[in-house]
């Protein structure tokens, strides 16, 4: 196929682009859709060293998962990865924030923690076990990572990039020796538009997986970093190289994320409209009534001074009445 032809194929929104903004779902899964790329990118927002390091890993994107409690409920999982050494993790990419985003973190990570404990009482090293380890271990879980990756200023974060949240002890914290009760769930919450660093600003090795993903949908070339999964990652949303089945769904997915970020922007410029017309509304009352209330004042003076009716409401615009009535 030509470059003319494979121009062609490409939809308008994309032309001039370099890569797909992987802040939308569909480039975000195939960004990540490698072992090492997932590997290396956990590997390194953990900031595991060593033995610790994740040496073989699973994983599944759009991961929908049903529980009754009592109703039927699901939901789905942008990607979800297990490793050899039994770590689960959810990783999330977010947009925008709504209404009770924080309460939504919480949710898919008990579902997370349901489904990491349902896995691993099935897996073939729980069912090794004799009948009175298993009977023991009825409510050990897993290690359970929640990784969510906000495209909007996350305020809980406190202005940090990533921050990393644990269940503690309230006393413990307000003693000066807060530790985590259990390391055994734990969210990770990756605060993407404080993150502004150049490339040769980068220190972390995590930042630079920040600085890809930041920065892959604007129009240029990013650098790999030598790392063949960065290198990898980026071909897999490189516009001249992503497939049809990609380029059609992140248009989709784009048009209708613009069409409803349009809908917001008209909302709130009408709320902000609106808001100034009913301020200004107020401001023209409460000078009226200001303006009011030194007529009736100045009226009431000159009446008690025993100036005449007809000259207090030539000057104060008040009838004779109102003026005897003060």
């Amino acid at each position: 196929m030509s470059a003319d032809e494979k121009k062609r194929k490409i939809p308008e929104i994309f032309r001039n682009k370099t890569y797909l903004d992987p802040t939308y779902d569909p480039a975000f899964k195939a960004f990540f859709a490698g072992e090492e790329t997932l590997k290396g990118f956990l590997n390194d927002l953990l900031r595991l060293e060593g033995d610790e390091r994740i040496a073989s890993l699973t994983f599944k994107c759009e991961e929908e998962n049903s529980f009754r409690v009592p109703e039927t409920t699901n939901t789905v999982f942008d990607i979800f990865a297990t490793t050899g050494t039994g770590r689960f993790f959810d990783i999330e990419m977010q947009r925008a924030r709504h209404d009770f985003f924080i309460d939504r973190t919480l949710f898919y990570n008990a579902f997370l923690a349901i489904k990491a404990k349902r896995d691993m009482g099935k897996s073939p090293e729980f069912l090794g076990l004799d009948k009175r380890e298993q009977a023991a271990r009825r409510y050990e879980l897993p290690e359970i990572v929640s990784i969510w990756i906000c495209n909007f200023d996350l305020k809980e974060t406190e202005g940090r990039c990533i921050d990393h949240w644990s269940l503690y002890s309230e006393e413990a914290v307000a003693n000066g020796s807060a530790r985590p009760v259990s390391r055994k769930n734990r969210y990770i919450m990756v605060n993407l538009p404080r993150f502004a660093k150049a490339p040769e600003e980068i220190v972390r090795p995590e930042e630079r997986w920040l600085y890809l993903l930041k920065n892959a949908g604007q129009n240029r070339e990013l650098p790999d970093f030598g790392n063949g999964a960065f290198e990898s990652a980026l071909e897999r949303i490189r516009v001249d190289s992503a497939d049809d089945e990609l380029l059609n769904s992140q248009e989709a997915k784009m048009v209708t994320q613009e069409e409803i970020d349009c809908r917001i922007a008209s909302a709130e410029l009408r709320a902000e409209q609106r808001a100034e017309q009913r301020a200004e509304q107020r401001a023209k009352q409460a000078e009226a009534r200001g303006a009011d209330n030194a007529r009736r004042e100045m009226a009431k003076g000159f009446r008690d001074a025993g100036v005449p009716l007809d000259i207090i409401s030539k000057q104060s615009g008040l009838s004779e009445d109102e003026i005897q009535a003060l």
